[in-house]
């Protein structure tokens, strides 16, 4: 597809997120309609308390139609650096923030689910972190989600993926903090 000729670009939905159509010619003339979701970058958090424990989200997925529990995260604004932006989920999402004088540490980001969505995810550790007040959540839509925090023990959430904890973007997260949970 990389030698492919774009012929049309087509925004199906705008808002809130937004999902394009595009005419795409391949190298042997067939053309196609390739859809994708394209998004704003995200952020997500692995943030973990003096005692080790991991601060997580536990929120209701409409489109899983049950409550799903995930690391706090959320999209980048327009301008916004992503380690700002980080800071913000954290604080909004849980009410947790870094322990004065913890700079995050940025551990990487990845693609989700890059068949269907240009997404990219940039994920930090924040350890240790400690409760500064309540969560706040944005007035948009988060408000919807009947989101609690969760504070649980680091190898029992390691436990539960694939099993409750199975987001493949916390998932990932959890996998790129391993490392630096297990050195703790």
């Amino acid at each position: 597809m990389q030698d492919s000729e774009l012929l049309q670009t087509e925004v199906i939905v705008a808002k809130p997120k937004k999902f394009v159509r595009e005419d795409v010619r391949m190298p042997d003339g067939v053309e196609i309609d390739w859809y994708y979701m394209d998004t704003p970058a995200s952020v997500m958090v692995v943030a973990v308390t003096e005692d080790g424990k991991l601060v997580m989200v536990e929120q209701y997925r409409h489109n899983l139609k049950r409550h799903a529990i995930e690391l706090p995260a959320g999209a980048v604004s327009d301008g916004e650096d992503p380690e700002t932006a980080a800071l913000r989920e954290l604080d909004e999402e849980t009410g947790y923030r870094p322990a004065d004088g913890v700079q995050l540490l940025r551990l990487g980001s990845y693609y989700s689910l890059p068949s269907e969505t240009n997404k990219i995810t940039h994920v930090y550790l924040a350890a240790p972190v400690v409760k500064a007040g309540e969560p706040v959540l944005d007035n948009l839509i988060e408000q919807y989600f009947d989101m609690s925090v969760q504070v649980i023990p680091t190898a029992e959430a390691f436990g539960r993926l694939g099993r409750d904890i199975d987001g493949m973007e916390t998932v990932g997260a959890l996998l790129l903090a391993r490392p630096h949970l297990e050195s703790a």
